[in-house]
């Protein structure tokens, strides 16, 4: 359980445009009904959780008007208690973003363009033409290929590999060890072996989008893979080539989807 800064009830609520039933009580804690003690903050959002409603020590709950009377505690009403725990959760653990610079052990290509806005940590390696947009932050042991941008506020995390020519967009998170362009899987059969077909699209991805630890994006044989606004995906993830996959689309961890398929906007997969 994390100690966080302490909020007023009044601060959290005016913070989530909902109503507090109460004032001047301060919170430190952000926890589960069932674990919560006093100075914890929770939410309540199912009924199948009704008994750890009834039971909890926790100072607050962020629940819906309808679940008023169960509570035992104080509360704030909101008309979706989950997403209000998103917000929360961001309000009580703001990102520190490193101070801009460009570390001396980078290596950057010729004709690349990185503006004094950025972080770029220890031992990345950045290719011949590659554009970056402000406030990028690139941690240790990526590698970019050529020809690849980047667009404003994006983030990627250690050891990710981008290759040549992939396209992100703007506030897109890359976690850790993320392979974006890799070849996609490609073959044809003749004479009793498998001769490699040359993959000649490439990536694009869109903004706001989040890729996961150790997920693979395949570069398109002739057309692109575009992963379109505000695609979430998850660890583990290996999306085929020339997929595409619409806006604000949702992948769990350990999918795969494979190449040439195409997946609307608002799937939960």
């Amino acid at each position: 359980r994390k100690m966080l800064p302490n909020k007023s009830i009044e601060e959290i609520a005016s913070f989530l445009n909902g109503k507090a039933s109460t004032k001047g009580l301060f919170v430190f804690r952000i926890n589960s009904l069932k674990n919560a003690i006093d100075g914890d903050l929770s939410f309540y959002t199912d009924i199948k959780l009704k008994s750890e409603l009834l039971s909890t020590k926790a100072s607050v709950v962020i629940l819906r008007k309808k679940d008023i009377s169960l509570c035992p505690t104080n509360y704030i009403v909101v008309d979706d208690p989950y997403y209000a725990f998103s917000q929360v959760s961001n309000l009580f653990n703001p990102i520190k973003d490193p101070v801009p610079c460009v570390k001396t052990s980078v290596k950057i290509g010729v004709n690349s363009t990185i503006p004094s806005s950025c972080f770029i940590d220890d031992f990345v390696v950045i290719g011949d033409n590659v554009t970056i947009g402000e406030h990028v932050i690139i941690e240790s042991g990526v590698k970019i290929e050529d020809n690849v941008s980047i667009g404003s506020n994006s983030k990627l995390q250690h050891n990710c590999v981008i290759k040549h020519d992939v396209k992100i967009g703007n506030n897109c998170h890359i976690f850790s060890n993320a392979v974006i362009g890799s070849d996609g899987f490609g073959y044809a059969f003749k004479n009793q072996k498998w001769n490699k077909i040359q993959q000649l699209g490439s990536v694009v991805i869109m903004d706001n989008v989040d890729i996961g630890s150790n997920t693979a994006i395949d570069r398109g044989a002739l057309q692109d893979t575009i992963i379109h606004d505000g695609v979430k995906i998850d660890n583990q993830v290996q999306i085929g080539h020339n997929c595409e996959i619409l806006d604000h689309t949702i992948i769990a961890g350990c999918v795969g989807i494979a190449g040439s398929t195409r997946i609307g906007k608002f799937c939960k997969i």
